[in-house]
Parts: C-alpha cells; sequence; structure tokens
C-alpha cells in the first residue's frame, strides 16, 4: 500500500468502518470497497492534475458509483471527493484539477527488443525522429 492508498485507509476508519470491514486491492480498480459496497478509487494531486490509466478508466466505467478520493501530499483528509460518473466522458479538468487520461484514446502496444537491435535501429534513425516514426518508414520502404 502506498501513502496516499495509506492516507485513505485511515480516513475511511475514521468515518466509521473497520478494518475488517474494508477490502484493498494494490493494482485494482477500485482500490477499496466497503462491506456496504461503497467503492473507492485513491488519487494523489502531482501538482494541479491527477493521472487514470486506460485499464482504470474501463473498470471504473463498469463501477461510475465509485467515490474519487484525491489526497495532496501534506493532509490527511479528501482534498476532493466525487463520484467517477461525474468525469466519465473523460474531460481534461475539473474541479479545478487537470486530468491526465494515459492512452485512454490511443491504442498504444508496447514491442520489446533487445538492446543489440535497439542500437541497430537507431542506426537508421533520423533527428527527432521517434521508433514509431521509423519503424513505419522502414516498413514503407519494404511494401514498396
Amino acid at each position: 500500500m502506498n501513502k496516499t492508498q495509506e492516507k485513505a485507509l485511515d480516513w475511511l476508519l475514521q468515518q466509521g468502518y473497520k478494518k475488517e470491514d474494508i477490502s484493498f486491492k494494490q493494482y485494482k480498480s477500485p482500490n477499496f470497497i466497503t462491506r456496504d459496497n461503497k467503492q473507492y478509487e485513491v488519487k494523489r494531486l502531482y501538482g494541479t492534475q491527477i493521472i487514470f490509466y486506460k485499464a482504470q478508466y474501463e473498470e471504473l466505467a463498469k463501477n461510475p458509483k465509485t467515490i474519487i478520493l484525491v489526497f495532496r501530499d501534506n493532509e490527511a483528509k479528501p482534498f476532493l471527493k466525487f463520484k467517477f460518473e461525474e468525469i466519465k466522458n473523460a474531460p481534461a479538468s475539473y474541479k479545478g484539477i487537470e486530468i491526465n487520461w494515459v492512452d485512454l484514446k490511443e491504442e498504444i502496444g508496447t514491442i520489446r527488443v533487445s538492446k543489440k537491435t535497439k542500437e541497430r535501429l537507431e542506426k537508421f534513425g533520423r533527428m527527432g525522429e521517434d521508433f514509431e516514426k521509423l519503424l513505419n518508414r522502414i516498413m514503407d520502404k519494404i511494401e514498396k
């Protein structure tokens, strides 16, 4: 459990829940589910933004009543509380905070290559060209 999740657990205990009434999931959304079936997703405020990853969005969209708890680093209580359904249309900001929707609209996959292959690819790259552009340029040449 990270520090922000620990704060959320402490806050839930202060709300009258007992530890045994709270289920915690480290790597799944929502993070906390209480015995009375309330669901909580915990977010840390990074400067002026919170971050949602695609997998989190997909899980929370199935549970739109999930309460999002936003914590600042130096505070024990949530800075902001709202239901996911209030942001399910993926706004860029909400109630004065920016929301970073990572990989939500773009289909991105990961390709793993050895260090040797990466070095070979870099030799074919042009100034400022990322690997996706490089690979597409090479494939375009092959297809001609």
